[in-house]
């Protein structure tokens, strides 16, 4: 009588134990699958952000760096004349 409530123990206790891998395996899977959706979040709402706040300051950063139409007039005279045909 003995042995059959051990084997009996026994078997509740690996059932047990293979029921909180799955539970522990699903968490796990349930874990990552939501830090990938709050990732791609998270970086969807940066890129916006940043976006427009490109566009927000975009005109002034333009003008600042510009540089004026001819920097240089003719790139001939800084050369010294024609460029070789190689």
């Amino acid at each position: 009588m003995l042995s059959h409530v051990a084997e009996w123990v026994g078997t509740v206790l690996a059932a047990g134990v293979v029921a909180g891998l799955v539970v522990l395996a699903a968490a796990a899977a349930a874990g990552w699958l939501l830090y990938r959706r709050l990732r791609h979040r998270v970086e969807t709402l940066t890129s916006t952000a940043a976006r427009y706040a490109l566009q927000a300051i975009g005109p002034a950063a333009d003008e600042r760096r510009r540089f004026p139409a001819r920097v240089i007039p003719d790139p001939r005279q800084h050369t010294g004349g024609q460029p070789e045909a190689r």
